[in-house]
């Protein structure tokens, strides 16, 4: 009933070819200096496809009918918020990769999408006294990482 008056579920719909029903997530390649953030990433953006059911997730790309890869270019954290004395008390990450779906099922892969700045941004707060300092910013890595394979999985579903 929702579909017939133009409303649907966000992220349930896809634009992807009917013939493509597994999928290899290669790990992601971290250029930047934040230690595990290619791991998270990769973690995080395997779950969010298993929870959106659209593809069976195989071991390799010789079993895959699609790969997804992706490179993190940039892990830029800028500080936002200043305190009294000039001290950042607030830090925004801002997370940017490489990023293609390819159809291995042709002759010759086809890539079905690809941006080269998907990017996703958390603002956190810290206090520079704490001794969670760090934590924090690890907080934010998870968060992010979250963030950024929902949206990462929602765009390439319904083709934005």
């Amino acid at each position: 009933m929702l579909s017939s008056c133009g409303y649907g579920l966000v992220g349930v719909s896809s634009n992807l070819p009917e013939h493509l029903q597994t999928l290899y997530i290669t790990p992601f390649v971290n250029q930047t200096s934040r230690a595990e953030l290619d791991q998270r990433l990769t973690e995080q953006i395997s779950q969010e496809w298993v929870r959106r059911g659209r593809f069976q997730l195989v071991a390799s790309p010789d079993q895959a009918d699609a790969v997804l890869s992706g490179t993190i270019s940039a892990a830029i954290v800028t500080p936002v918020r200043f305190d009294a004395e000039g001290r950042a008390n607030e830090y925004q990450l801002t997370v940017t990769a490489d990023v293609q779906l390819v159809d291995r099922t042709k002759e010759k892969p086809v890539t079905l999408w690809h941006d080269t700045r998907f990017s996703r941004s958390t603002s956190y707060q810290v206090d520079v006294n704490a001794t969670d300092y760090f934590d924090r910013e690890v907080q934010a890595i998870e968060l992010l990482s979250r963030d950024f394979a929902r949206g990462l999985v929602v765009t390439i579903l319904e083709g934005f």
